[in-house]
C-alpha cells in the first residue's frame, strides 16, 4: 500500500482525504495541543510528533511515498494585509522545514497546501526551492511540479474556500499525461460526499455556515472553530490522492 506522512497535520483533513483514496498514514506532525487531541482520537495507532523542527527523530522508520504539508498561512493570507512577510514570516517561514525534510526523506510525491494568495506571495520561490532538492550532491529529486487552485465548492461544499495545491513528483511527468488535471466533480458520488450530507438542516461538512464565533457555554468551542478554519476539506485531498494513485498505477 502507498504510504504518506503529514506535516502540519492540523485535525487531519488532508489525512482523512488521502486515506479515503487508499493511502496509508505512517506519521503525523502537529504542534497545537487541541489538534493533537483530535489526531490521537482518530489515529490512535499513528505516531504524532509535536514539532516539525525536530522531525525526523534519529530513531524510527520515517520513509514514505508521499509527504503532505499544509504549512501555516498567516504570513501569506490577504487577511493579514500587505505588510505580511510571506515565506520569510515566523509562521509561514516554517515552510523551509518541509524543504529540509524532503531533502532527508526524498518522497516520490509532495503535496503542499496553502491559501490562494500564495500564487502572488511565494509560488515562484517554492518552485525554485523544490527544484534544488537533491542538489548539489546529485541530480534534482523532484523532476516535475505543477499547481492547482481547487475551491471547496468544486466538490460540493457550501462555501468557496479557495486553496492552492502544489504537487511535485520524482517521475518526470505531469500528474495527468493528457491535458489538465481532471475536474474534481468526477469523485462527487454519494459515497465520497458522505461527510457533507445534510440531515435536519445541519451541515455534515467539516465547516459550519453562520457559525457563532463566541465560545461561551461550549467546551473547546474556540479551539474547534480555529481547527476547522485551518483544516482542508477532505474531499479535495481525496480527489488529489485518487489522481496520484491512478497515475502510479497507469500502464
Amino acid at each position: 500500500m502507498n504510504t504518506f506522512g503529514s506535516l502540519f497535520a492540523g485535525i487531519g483533513g488532508i489525512d482523512l482525504g488521502l486515506e479515503r483514496a487508499g493511502w496509508q498514514c505512517k506519521w503525523q506532525v502537529e504542534i497545537d495541543p487541541y489538534a493533537q487531541y483530535v489526531l490521537d482520537k482518530h489515529w490512535p495507532d499513528i505516531p504524532t510528533l509535536p514539532d516539525v523542527k525536530d522531525f525526523p527523530p534519529d530513531e524510527g522508520q520515517w520513509d514514505v511515498d508521499l509527504i503532505a504539508a499544509g504549512f501555516p498561512c498567516q504570513d501569506i493570507s490577504v487577511a493579514g494585509g500587505s505588510h505580511q512577510k510571506g515565506l520569510d514570516g515566523d509562521r509561514s517561514g516554517l515552510y523551509a522545514e518541509v524543504i529540509r525534510i524532503c531533502n532527508l526523506l526524498r518522497p516520490r510525491w509532495l503535496v503542499l497546501e496553502n491559501v490562494s494568495a500564495l500564487l502572488t506571495r511565494g509560488l515562484g520561490r517554492i518552485y525554485t526551492d523544490l527544484a534544488q532538492i537533491g542538489l548539489p550532491e546529485g541530480p534534482p529529486h523532484f523532476t516535475y511540479m505543477e499547481h492547482h487552485c481547487i475551491p471547496a465548492n468544486s466538490v460540493g461544499a457550501p462555501h468557496q474556500r479557495d486553496r492552492i495545491f502544489i504537487i511535485a513528483n520524482a517521475n518526470g511527468e505531469r500528474l495527468q499525461r493528457h491535458g489538465e488535471l481532471g475536474h474534481p466533480r468526477q469523485i462527487c458520488t454519494q459515497e465520497t460526499l458522505g461527510l457533507c450530507r445534510s440531515e435536519a438542516g445541519q451541515s455534515q461538512w467539516g465547516t459550519e455556515s453562520n457559525v457563532d464565533r463566541m465560545g461561551h457555554g461550549f467546551p473547546n468551542r474556540v479551539d474547534r472553530i480555529k481547527a476547522l478554519g485551518n483544516s482542508v476539506v477532505p474531499q479535495v485531498a481525496e480527489y488529489l490522492g485518487r489522481s496520484i494513485m491512478e497515475y502510479d498505477h497507469a500502464d
